[in-house]
């Protein structure tokens, strides 16, 4: 059963406001990942990969989660980023091979293997990216209304 603002009773109230879906978001995320993958898989520099991407992936996880919860995009970008320190800091305590999780394979990959203060300032400015584009947006609307 359905009450008002989105709340779903079957013995317990669950609060959906947050969560929405956004397709235009969704494509994007789907356009960021796919230049991720072909970043690691094609390109082998001191730039582009090590640091732009790590940038890309705090933009591209931005709009995935964008894509489907709603909350402001600063504090969207502040949970992107504490997500991605916090597997920026796994690789420094080692939490792969803690778990046993084997290299090569698809989650030794997400985890990452070195840590590296430069990853961090990469996150932050994936952070910035996504804070001025959400900037942009709002005014290119604001604009057009």
């Amino acid at each position: 059963m359905t009450t008002h603002k989105g709340m779903i009773d079957r013995g317990h109230k669950v609060d959906l406001t947050y969560l929405h879906f956004s397709l235009g978001r969704a494509l994007t995320s789907l356009v960021l990942l796919l230049v991720l993958i072909f970043i690691a898989l094609f390109v082998r520099d001191a730039f582009i990969r090590p640091i732009l991407g790590d940038a890309l992936v705090v933009v591209w996880l931005y709009y995935l989660l964008s894509s489907f919860i709603n909350l402001t995009s600063r504090t969207l970008v502040a949970i992107t980023i504490l997500i991605a320190f916090c597997v920026e800091f796994s690789q420094y305590l080692n939490i792969a091979e803690l778990l046993g999780i084997k290299s090569a394979t698809v989650l030794s990959i997400i985890l990452g293997a070195t840590f590296d203060v430069g990853d961090l300032v990469a996150y932050l400015a994936g952070g910035a990216v996504c804070i001025i584009a959400e900037h942009i947006r709002v005014r290119l609307k604001e604009s057009v209304d």
